[in-house]
């Protein structure tokens, strides 16, 4: 598996629990907003056996896990890791998923606890957003439906990056996840200008003002309750 990087602690990636978070390498998407730019190549990391990916996991003193990346579901070995992962322990497990790959993240849902899905944008728009050449919304949706089914506490979050985000684009995420039968809380979190950013890229977007997406929030529809993460 190819792996960036690993913190032995972080209080904020999981609502309440500590978690030791794992950072894989390489996704099979291209944001240009992306957070983690320089861990986007298939070849950026380096390749480690799972057996030692989960020793230097299982030693901290944390009460779960964080996997996130990149895109941890392009490692085809990912559910035999979170299988030894979980043999281990019974310390939550939480996986950062952006849905495209439902064939691994369905073998990944028995071991897991809890999926922050990243809903990039509408579906329309996904392949502008994302710069890929065909439109995963499909893949997304077959995700979506497997973890709802499941067991797995299901988390959809979105990054409003001003610019490049619209209003509506939150409007209609929301009426999406309520089609998917989908009732609670849906995050939408604000683009940062952080480090991780590629320069060139920064530059084309705004750190936006929370009261633009707001300005949607009479439309949405019951059942779906936004959570504001205004950083």
């Amino acid at each position: 598996m190819r792996v960036a990087s690993i913190i032995d602690i972080s209080l904020v990636d999981v609502p309440g629990i500590p978690v030791t978070v794992l950072f894989m390498a390489g996704c099979n998407l291209d944001c240009p907003y992306c957070q983690n730019a320089e861990i986007i190549p298939t070849d950026s990391g380096e390749n480690m056996a799972i057996a030692e990916i989960v020793q230097q996991m299982k030693g901290n003193l944390t009460n779960g896990y964080c996997i996130t990346g990149g895109e941890p579901t392009i490692q085809k070995d990912l559910p035999e890791f979170l299988k030894a992962l979980r043999s281990e322990n019974a310390k939550h497990i939480n996986l950062n998923t952006q849905g495209t790959v439902p064939k691994i993240l369905e073998r990944s849902l028995p071991y897991l606890d809890s999926i922050w899905f990243d809903i990039k944008t509408t579906p329309a728009r996904y392949a502008e957003v994302t710069r890929v050449n065909k439109n995963p919304w499909p893949r997304i949706e077959q995700s979506i439906k497997l973890i709802l089914s499941s067991d797995v506490s299901f988390w959809p979050r979105t990054t409003y990056v001003g610019g490049l985000s619209i209003p509506s684009d939150i409007l209609s995420i929301s009426q999406a996840l309520l089609d998917f039968g989908f009732k609670g809380e849906y995050t939408v979190q604000n683009f940062v200008k952080s480090t991780g950013v590629r320069e060139a890229e920064a530059a084309l977007f705004t750190e936006p003002d929370i009261e633009e997406p707001r300005s949607v929030l009479d439309q949405i529809p019951d059942g779906i309750d936004i959570r504001w993460e205004w950083r």
